[in-house]
């Protein structure tokens, strides 16, 4: 983290823009390495006037990419699938308790519960954590976290797959994004009725998630998205809005296995 600034209300640094244009224009976002940025870190007043105090935090993960991106959603359709067959052929992103049973090269949460709960387990001393400004400021962190880059604020799952663009990924797989939930009865969530989750009873497609993954075709044309799902909801296979730009597609786990990963060893051998 850099020097601190003060700034009045109004005069906030320009952060990237997030290429919502007019009219809700989703325009393509131009690849550069992230470096770090400024964020606001305490708001107080003094003299009548409310003052935002900005720091630099500077990028220090530096990553880079390697091989292809798999984003590890908690959705129920992964349920049964070999995580540690990911790790020979590119990097892992996950969210939330999935580091309960595996643990990803970077790691994200959005919600003040499952972070502090993450930090208390200290996660970030055995892969990169990822959270927004809010949790990487506060103290109980102990310097574990790292400021989710340009953060979108979408949820965690979905932090994963921007960020995994950031990085400069061009081939990002999904698995676990479902997307929805199935019902009273269902596994709806991998961790449903854990610690910092609760009951998951919902039959609800999350318009919102869906909604930003759309958008993130939009964002980064340049990038290949990959949806793995044996029993895909149909919206899933209709992700493209307006212009296709053929960036996008569904594959079982049989296709996903034969045609990425045991292609994979048998090209290593």
């Amino acid at each position: 983290m850099g020097e601190d600034k003060e700034e009045a209300e109004g005069e906030i640094p320009v952060m990237q823009k997030i290429n919502i244009g007019q009219r809700n224009i989703i325009e393509p976002i131009k690849w550069t390495p992230y470096t770090g940025e400024t964020v606001v870190v305490n708001t107080v007043i003094r003299q009548g006037k409310k003052i935002k105090e900005t720091a630099f935090y500077e990028d220090k993960v530096k990553a880079v990419p390697r091989g292809n991106a798999y984003c590890i959603g908690n959705g129920p359709s992964r349920k049964g699938f070999d995580l540690e067959k990911l790790k020979a052929s590119g990097q892992t992103y996950g969210c939330n308790a999935l580091y309960r049973d595996f643990m990803p090269d970077f790691i994200f949460s959005v919600d003040t519960k499952i972070t502090v709960k993450m930090c208390e387990d200290q996660v970030g001393l055995k892969t990169v954590h990822y959270a927004p400004a809010l949790e990487v400021n506060r103290k109980q962190n102990k310097g574990m976290l790292h400021l989710i880059p340009h953060n979108p604020h979408w949820i965690s799952g979905n932090a994963a797959f921007w960020t995994a663009g950031v990085h400069g990924h061009r081939n990002i797989y999904l698995i676990g994004y479902d997307f929805r939930e199935y019902g009273e009865g269902e596994l709806n969530n991998i961790y449903q009725d854990t610690d910092c989750y609760g009951e998951r009873n919902g039959d609800t497609i999350f318009e919102g998630w869906l909604k930003t993954f759309r958008d993130m075709l939009k964002m980064r044309p340049y990038v290949n998205y990959i949806v793995v799902h044996d029993d895909p909801p149909s919206f899933l296979h209709n992700l493209q809005t307006g212009t296709d730009l053929s960036n996008s597609r569904v594959i079982s786990y049989k296709e996903f296995n034969d045609t990425v990963l045991d292609q994979h060893s048998q090209n290593a051998v």
